[in-house]
């Protein structure tokens, strides 16, 4: 089906209501008055702008047009239109999201701080839009707000009945969105129901607003990775990925949610708001590849050619009389998650008092269960790999398996089956008091502001698989033993040249046989019967640890205000007190010697923490007019580290050369930063302003993955004694601490409806904004021998915003056009100048509304318009492609309904 005919087959009954901005602190002071309507695109821009003008802190905001109405399906999206903000995308959506180059995003709903399993923080693209009044981007941090994370926070604020008009809200939508490349329509539905009214009691409110979505994709790809330095026998050194695929990725995700609210004003002083919500997600994924790896020990290599450096593989032939490392990989993965909050607050106030109380308990769980399979079209031999093909304009691998005939399914056997399931859970207690004494209204000191809040999470991870090697007379099982062999059939990548196909079992197929699969291995192969005789997969202990942490944190700081001369200046400072203390259980693993029977031991291996931090914050706005000032601020975080990465797991590899300790660390530091910014800030009409924007950031704390030598002392930390096995020499490889970060960049916005216009110019408007870091530079532990040595990942310098509007009340339309460039992605600890960037991004997209009659609005919008894919290298200047993944152009029909 072609993009252009898709709309003919979306179903649509669509969603809205019009958002109203109304804070608590408005409503409570007169609930006579008639209500804050935000409405529309200008209204949602109006109202952000009002949000970042009256701000302490440096933070943008982005307002629902409607109920269930971002200018984006899901928040990340949404984020990328924000000055400062990256994001990636991948399987049909945007996915993580960074602030001023930073990844770790710190994530808060309604203030209150929720993570996800063991993580530490919650999946922005599993909130659907629908649920949310607005989205706040905090790039700087006061002291009453929760610390955690020194990139920034985003502020996910769900709907309140008190938002609502008086008596009845219902609003609904439903959307369908095609996708170009799976060629499906991806449904989306939505239903709030809200009352505010009065009774003997005072106001009481309710809203229950539920959504479910789901959405399909696929993507292409071709690609090569981990480049390794290789001198082969009589030959030079020279650099040749470890892996190149041909491969797509397809699947759904499916997210249900639901938020109840209920509210009540017992009095103009006093009211209670207790809430919760669920937010689902369901993934199935499929992944399909054809590939080649360990090239970097092939013992022939034929056919050489080049790239310009004289020194990194363009093109080669691979041969192994025995057989290459070489196949068809079929991976599906069933991936689920679940969070529960809830929340109860308690606000009184008097003339001079402000009391907020508030509690929450939050719950969840994530996980998956995973299968593989892995075939071979016979022994393949010999293999010739073009790393820099032109199947792709930009360069991509081209692969050709010599002598293979991969349209002959007789051909074929199973080298490998494999499944795996992980996981994790979290239980989560916050609780906490905020006082705000009003001390004058004209003195310096405006306000004082002092509070506590306790936080303690218990979390716990699970992971274990099982390899299987079925076998009949010594060679792979035929394919055709295999359950869910009726349902084999070919597939391959659709980019540019690629024409290359294989078989392949889907995974589906094969999750839906796996009991069969099981009873096979268990018949084929011996050695691994007793690991399958089991549902699942027993668990990895070294994988599997459970923690308990606690925090306590306190901050005092107040809002002062005084005159230069005429010119009004206002701001606050203050300081949070935070200390983190906690318990860590795992396993460690060594192996046994001749005094125990060469036994492995297995151990419980419990681990404990507590480090504290002071975090000041100022800043100050300087009132040149009522239009135009001066922000000024200095802030500081602090990062924690994960609970995966400082769990307390070792295991020892006894080599013939060395010993190697793999492990988690305990010792790992919390990331901290110092943050210095300024704002120059100009607004006018509604919703206009020219901003222009600076930061300086250092960071302490990074961290790196790496292998370093360690002393026979420190081994026997480990419980190694080095000479019981006969080595002299040992080695620990963990995740460390590395050494600072400095970001430095500038930001600008410029934003204006034509409101000076004559006739229907009037109802247009345009929204431009960039950032720029000059400076991204984290002092990894390897010499600055290279380009790009110590560029920090997912660090694009720039990005770039450009949006043109049309609104009237019946009538508005969006054109929109992001811009990343390039930023590197990881790094490639073997090879550290080879580590992975991806290119420069863009995306086009438009949308138009129409609203026939007040309580109904039909929208039409398409994405990725240009049908930009994603394009990734070796190497900061670009020593070899690393291929290129395929992004789909989506065309989206909906209506909102709302009375």
């Amino acid at each position: 089906m072609k993009l252009s005919t898709a709309l003919s087959s979306i179903m649509i009954i669509a969603i809205g209501t019009p958002a109203i901005a109304q804070t608590a602190d408005v409503a409570a002071e007169d609930t006579s008055r008639a209500d804050i309507v935000v409405t529309g695109v200008r209204g949602s821009v109006e109202a952000a702008v009002t949000k970042k003008k009256n701000a302490k802190q440096i933070v943008d905001s982005i307002v629902a047009e409607d109920v269930g109405k971002l200018p984006d399906n899901n928040v990340p999206e949404a984020l990328a239109r924000v000055t400062g903000v990256q994001i990636d995308r991948a399987r049909g959506q945007g996915q993580d999201v960074t602030i001023r180059g930073l990844s770790g995003v710190q994530t808060t709903v309604n203030g209150n701080n929720t993570n996800l399993g063991d993580g530490r923080s919650l999946n922005l693209s599993d909130i659907p839009a629908e649920l949310l009044k607005q989205v706040d981007v905090y790039k700087t941090r006061s002291a009453d707000q929760v610390e955690g994370s020194i990139a920034g926070a985003v502020n996910v604020e769900l709907r309140r009945p008190f938002d609502m008009k008086k008596g009845w809200t219902i609003a609904g939508s439903a959307r369908g969105s095609y996708d170009d490349i799976s060629e499906k329509v991806s449904p989306y539905g939505s239903l709030l129901v809200a009352n505010r009214f009065e009774t003997g009691i005072g106001e009481i409110g309710f809203l229950i607003n539920a959504s479910m979505t789901k959405t399909n994709y696929r993507e292409n790809f071709i690609e090569s990775e981990s480049p390794f330095s290789v001198t082969p026998t009589g030959g030079s050194e020279m650099v040749i990925p470890y892996r190149a695929q041909y491969g797509l990725e397809q699947g759904s995700v499916k997210r249900p949610s639901i938020n109840g609210v209920l509210q009540w004003r017992a009095s103009d002083k006093l009211d209670f708001v207790l809430e919760g919500s669920y937010l689902g997600s369901r993934e199935k994924r499929s992944v399909e590849r054809l590939y080649v790896q360990d090239m970097q020990v092939v013992p022939n290599y034929s056919d050489l050619v080049f790239m310009p450096d004289g020194k990194t593989v363009k093109s080669v032939t691979l041969t192994n009389p025995n057989g290459l490392n070489a196949g068809i990989d079929s991976l599906f993965n069933s991936i689920h998650s679940n969070l529960y909050t809830t929340n109860l607050e308690a606000h009184w106030h008097s003339d001079r008092v402000q009391i907020n109380a508030g509690a929450q308990y939050n719950w969840s769980n994530e996980g998956n269960y995973f299968v593989e399979s892995i075939l071979k079209p016979g022994t393949i031999r010999s293999a010739s790999v073009d790393f820099a093909s032109d199947l792709y304009s930009k360069g991509a691998p081209s692969i050709t398996f010599n002598g293979v005939d991969l349209n002959n399914l007789s051909s074929y056997g199973v080298e490998r089956f494999q499944d795996n399931r992980g996981g994790s859970k979290n239980k989560e207690l916050a609780a906490q008091a905020d006082l705000t004494l009003q001390v004058s209204d004209t003195g310096f000191l405006r306000n004082l502001q002092v509070g506590g809040r306790f936080n303690q999470r218990r979390t716990s991870r699970y992971y274990g698989y099982r390899d299987g090697f079925p076998r009949v007379g010594g060679a792979f099982a035929p394919l055709s033993m295999f359950p869910g062999f009726d349902d084999a059939s070919m597939v391959g990548p659709d980019i540019g040249g690629a024409t290359t196909q294989w078989y392949r079992i889907p995974g589906a197929s094969v999750l839906s046989n796996i009991d069969a699969i099981r009873a096979l291995i268990q018949q084929t192969d011996p050695a691994n019967a007793n690991n399958f005789a089991g549902v699942y997969p027993s668990s990895d202990r070294g994988q599997t640890f459970s923690s308990n942490e606690k925090n306590f944190a306190a901050y005092a700081q107040f809002n002062y205000g005084f005159e230069i001369g005429s010119i009004p200046v206002d701001g606050l400072a203050g300081v949070r007190y935070t200390n983190t203390w906690g318990t860590s259980n795992s396993f460690n693993f060594r192996p046994g010697t001749p005094a125990n029977g060469n036994q492995q031991i297995v151990e419980q291996s419990p681990g404990a923490g507590n480090y504290y931090d002071l975090l000041p914050t100022v800043s100050a706005v300087v009132h040149f007019t009522p239009k135009a000032q001066l922000r000024l601020s200095y802030s500081t975080n602090v990062s924690r580290p994960g609970f995966y990465d400082s769990r307390p797991f070792y295991t020892v590899d006894v080599g013939s050369t060395s010993a190697v300790v793999f492990a988690g660390n305990p010792a790992l530091k919390a990331q901290r930063e110092q943050a210095f910014d300024v704002s120059a800030e100009y607004y006018f009409g509604r919703g206009g302003q020219v901003s222009l924007a600076g930061y300086y950031k250092k960071a302490t704390g990074f961290l790196y993955y790496s292998r370093e030598q360690v002393t026979a002392t420190e081994m026997a930390a480990y419980g190694i004694n080095l000479a019981d096995y006969g080595l002299s020499t040992g080695y620990v490889e963990q995740l460390r601490n590395a050494g600072d970060g400095t970001f430095i960049g500038l930001e600008g916005t410029v934003q204006s409806f034509f409101d000076f216009l004559p006739g229907i110019l009037k109802n247009f408007g345009a929204s431009m904004n960039a950032s720029h870091i000059f400076k991204a530079r984290i002092e990894y532990p390897y010499p600055e021998d290279f380009p790009g040595a110590f560029d920090s990942p997912n660090t694009s310098k720039w990005t770039a915003n450009a949006t043109l509007f049309y609104d009237t009340p019946k009538f508005s339309a969006r054109v929109a056009y992001n811009y990343r460039s390039s930023y590197r992605l990881s790094i490639w600890q073997e090879n550290p100048e080879y580590s992975p960037y991806n290119g420069s991004t863009s995306k086009l997209d438009a949308a138009v509304n129409y609203t026939p009659v007040p309580f109904m609005t039909l929208s039409l919008e398409a994405s990725n318009i240009l049908g930009n894919d994603v394009f990734r290298y070796h190497a900061s200047q670009n020593l070899l492609p690393l291929g290129v993944r395929t992004l789909a152009r989506t065309l989206q029909g909906s209506v909102r309904f709302r009375f």
